[in-house]
């Protein structure tokens, strides 16, 4: 299938989990926001630009949930990840552009899908920080960053409280393996 074909369907699984996850609480609705959801003519528009305003369309975060009881309302990024780097204490993922999503969409939320425990890495953007990443040069002009979240990472249930644990064992078995 290829890798990249591969992988985006693993993070397609990813947000279908979370939006699943979002919608069974009583609360809560989980919407569709990412610029994938949106018509081809602006996903091709924005694909070969890289000014400010289509790096903000590109960094479109992938739900916003609301709690209709309460009015909370925020944007929620997910990323499927299988390998986190979890030696000396660390909790290194691998994830490029984060930076865009506070410079752009403040009060987004990312949460990692991750086939081992724990499964659901709910990270506030809004409180991550230089020194929390590593920059690898891959190439001339091309950099891997690495995020090291355990100082700030929480689980699901931080988020939500009212998940019911049935709801996240249900998930968790929806999780794709490293194959």
């Amino acid at each position: 299938m290829g890798e990249w074909n591969t992988n985006k369907a693993r993070g397609n699984i990813g947000e279908n989990i979370i939006e699943m996850l979002i919608n069974s609480m009583p609360n809560w609705k989980c919407v569709r926001f990412g610029v994938e959801n949106h018509i081809e003519e602006v996903k091709e528009m924005v694909r070969a630009d890289i000014n400010s305003l289509t790096k903000k369309i590109k960094s479109m975060p992938d739900f916003i949930a609301h709690n209709t009881k309460t009015e909370e309302t925020f944007f929620v990024e997910v990323k499927y990840r299988s390998y986190v780097d979890r030696r000396d204490g660390k909790s290194e993922i691998k994830i490029d552009f984060l930076e865009e999503y506070p410079k752009y969409w403040g009060r987004t939320i990312l949460i990692i899908v991750h086939p081992n425990e724990p499964h659901f890495f709910v990270i506030d953007l809004n409180k991550i920080e230089n020194n929390m990443c590593r920059k690898e040069q891959v190439d001339v002009k091309k950099w891997d960053y690495y995020w090291d979240f355990v100082k700030i990472q929480k689980g699901i249930q931080d988020l939500f409280p009212d998940l019911k644990e049935n709801i996240i064992k249900e998930a968790i078995k929806l999780i794709p393996s490293k194959i």
